[in-house]
């Protein structure tokens, strides 16, 4: 029986498109406004069908998975870094939020490897109400997500347009909302998998204690 090849899964491949078009939006952002938020939306766009297309056709993959996380926080930080350049009085938010970030994301995945599950979205349903919501409802994780890219997307056009239309106010205002939604939910995120690492540690140690 032949080893299927997972690196030439159709999610996968659509990975490494959502690479290249994340680094060339990172090569045009200092000098070419709009291809680069082309490329980066584009980008995020295709991050909602490749998980589609791994359902569809069964090519769910751990590889797939994390290259798909790890695409997502590289993007983010670049735009964030490039922003900071932009807006050098905000760059200690800018900071803050790419650690929260990282940190809530990294824990997470972490905690729910240990827990055994085979994926950093598969939650206990019993747990916290607000990560069992952003988990299994599409609709809200997608909203979160994408709003919260398209707020950094849009802080980076507003430095480009001399005089935005009062909509592109009101979408940075609805936008920026989600951000400060999905920091909070990060946060959920890090506090939760502290908690399951320490209870995790607890019973380690006291499994530790029985056996000496």
């Amino acid at each position: 029986m032949t080893q299927e090849n997972i690196f030439l899964f159709i999610p996968n491949l659509i990975g490494y498109a959502r690479v290249l078009l994340a680094l060339l939006s990172f090569y045009l952002l200092p000098c070419c406004p709009w291809p680069a938020i082309f490329c980066y939306l584009l980008n995020v766009l295709l991050d909602n069908v490749d998980g589609y297309a791994a359902r569809a056709l069964n090519q769910s993959t751990q590889f797939g998975a994390m290259m798909d996380m790890l695409t997502d926080r590289c993007a983010t930080i670049c735009l964030l870094v490039n922003l900071s350049l932009l807006y050098p009085s905000c760059t200690f938010l800018f900071q803050i939020s790419m650690c929260l970030d990282i940190s809530s994301h990294w824990l997470h995945l972490h905690s729910s490897r240990i827990k055994g599950s085979s994926s950093h979205k598969t939650i206990d349903l019993s747990g916290n109400p607000i990560l069992r919501i952003y988990y299994t409802s599409e609709p809200v994780l997608f909203i979160m997500c994408t709003g919260n890219e398209l707020f950094f997307c849009l802080l980076y056009i507003l430095h480009h347009v001399q005089e935005p239309a009062a909509w592109f106010y009101w979408l940075l205002g609805l936008c920026g909302t989600i951000f400060f939604l999905k920091s909070g939910i990060s946060l959920v995120h890090l506090v939760t998998a502290s908690q399951n690492m320490a209870a995790l540690d607890a019973t380690e140690r006291e499994a530790n204690k029985k056996r000496q």
